[in-house]
């Protein structure tokens, strides 16, 4: 039962433990930095090569050689990140407990949604995500389907269909580790988040079109914000903007700053000196 629902205190000790993460990154980044600088200092010919750390074609030429190696480097770590997260999510979601029984009323429901591949928990929590990399299924707890009505549960039905059919727990958690592995990116963890709140807004919108908002807004009120494992996408989330658009408000302008887009163009081209650095100092050394 652990798995089904994140705490609130949860998703704090996790984005506790990412920052940690990522301190310790930039801080590994920064000694590098150091120690290749203090590597420099110790060459042979000082004066020539101090002097070649002052040109910016030296540094231009050693990052364009860096750039290649520290892309793959970073897409195979990317890729094991994505395969441990979804790997993780479904070891979770085959731990929850399932219901022997499946309720008529979710029966119902998924034939008037036309959504087949729904599984129900033996949960009184209300929730409601979907799982899965390349075949996602959708699980709803028989808490969820008692407090319901029908259209309530068509609404939930019809928007964990939309995230079936756009592999939405595969995209997130692609998106998820891009933001992680290349941290140095801002940008990146900020289009994860657009996206995020996009996937949201789009597979209400479906929802919406079909059974207006009545039947949504009591699919958002039971369910709150409530999450489910990670790499799963869940269908409490972005409540804000969810409400918003139900209500028929408009929606606030979401773009980047023109500071977020500096400070990712200054951390790749951080990351591709520092890797240049490195790999000059070892040349150095060894």
């Amino acid at each position: 039962m652990s798995c089904l629902v994140t705490s609130v205190s949860a998703c704090e000790r996790r984005r506790a433990v990412d920052e940690r993460r990522q301190h310790a990154v930039l801080a590994g980044l920064s000694l590098g930095v150091l120690t290749c600088f203090g590597s420099l200092l110790l060459c042979p010919h000082r004066a020539q090569c101090l002097n070649a750390l002052t040109q910016a074609d030296t540094w231009v030429s050693a990052g364009t050689r860096m750039a290649l190696p520290l892309a793959v480097a970073s897409l195979a770590v990317w890729l094991g990140r994505v395969v441990w997260m979804l790997s993780r999510a479904g070891a979770c979601t085959r731990a929850l407990p399932i219901s022997e029984d499946m309720p008529d009323a979710l029966l119902a429901s998924m034939t008037r949604t036309g959504l087949h591949r729904v599984v129900c928990l033996a949960a009184d929590a209300p929730t409601a995500f979907c799982s899965g990399a390349l075949r996602p299924r959708v699980l709803v707890s028989d808490g969820l389907v008692r407090r319901l009505s029908a259209e309530a549960l068509d609404a939930v039905l019809l928007h964990e269909r939309e995230h079936v059919r756009s592999l939405e727990p595969l995209v997130r958690a692609g998106l998820d580790s891009a933001s992680e592995v290349f941290f140095y990116i801002p940008l990146l963890r900020w289009w994860s988040q657009h996206r995020l709140e996009e996937s949201e807004l789009r597979a209400d919108r479906v929802a919406l079109d079909r059974l207006g908002p009545r039947p949504v807004a009591a699919a958002l009120w039971a369910l709150g914000s409530s999450t489910a494992v990670r790499g799963a996408a869940a269908f409490g989330g972005v409540a804000r903007l969810r409400v918003a658009q139900v209500l028929g408000d408009p929606l606030p302008a979401r773009a980047p700053g023109l500071s977020l887009i500096a400070i990712s163009g200054m951390g790749t081209y951080f990351a591709l000196q520092a890797a240049s650095c490195l790999v000059q100092a070892a040349g150095r050394l060894i």
